[in-house]
């Protein structure tokens, strides 16, 4: 008797076995993630976003296009303030007497050209703000899509920004005293996926180029660690 119950719980404990593995089992075609490495008792991940915008060639190149248009820009505002700053001088060399016609012709002049000249400032500003905003993102988006499909990959559940800067004795004493103000004060080297994320854009960047401009390159899917 006691042969028979021991034999049938032990029957029972393999169907229950059976049973939840076949619950857990993924479904035909579905998408399937990194296995978790061994020992790992975290699924948190880190990442600089600082360093990866530093270090994003496109972000570089982008960059590069916005600060072409900010000084083509300034020459434009520069030759209209000197144009103005001639006819303010013809003014004051011709001398007009106040309330004549000439006098009035150049007053009006001068005024439309100072109008202008504030129109195409604030018009200017505005459009520059606007690439900018548009510029970051579009990096944040490449980012933010790289580390998603990386964490999918890697099983990681979360994926924290951090500092990766440490504090050493070059580090200016202000500097030392927000780092040590900061959320993460201890990680595992193979938490930190900065350098995958940035070499899997970069890498991405440069299959890109010579295809579509750089403000319109996406990203697709970050390689493994």
């Amino acid at each position: 008797m006691k042969k028979f119950v021991c034999t049938l719980l032990a029957a029972i404990a393999v169907a229950t076995v059976s049973q939840a593995q076949a619950q857990n089992a993924p479904a035909a075609g579905a998408p399937r993630t990194a296995a978790p490495a061994a020992g790992k008792t975290s699924y948190v991940g880190l990442i600089d976003m600082a360093e990866v915008f530093q270090g994003y060639k496109k972000f570089e190149a982008l960059r590069n296009e916005l600060q072409a248009e900010i000084e083509k820009s300034d020459q434009e505002a520069k030759a209209k303030l000197e144009s103005l700053q001639a006819l303010q001088a013809e003014i004051n060399e011709k001398k007009f007497a106040p309330g004549s016609p000439q006098f009035e012709q150049a007053e009006r002049q001068l005024l439309d050209g100072k109008g202008e000249f504030e129109a195409f400032r604030a018009a200017t500003q505005r459009k520059l703000a606007r690439r900018e905003s548009e510029m970051f993102k579009v990096i944040y988006s490449d980012t933010t899509n790289a580390v998603a499909q990386y964490a999918n990959f890697k099983n990681y559940s979360m994926i924290i920004r951090f500092d990766r800067k440490g504090i050493d004795e070059n580090t200016p004493p202000q500097e030392a005293v927000q780092r040590m103000n900061k959320q993460v004060v201890f990680h595992r080297p193979e938490d930190d996926v900065t350098d995958i994320v940035l070499k899997y854009l970069n890498s991405e960047y440069e299959k890109s180029r010579g295809q579509v401009p750089a403000r319109a390159a996406s990203s697709g899917a970050p390689a493994t660690k």
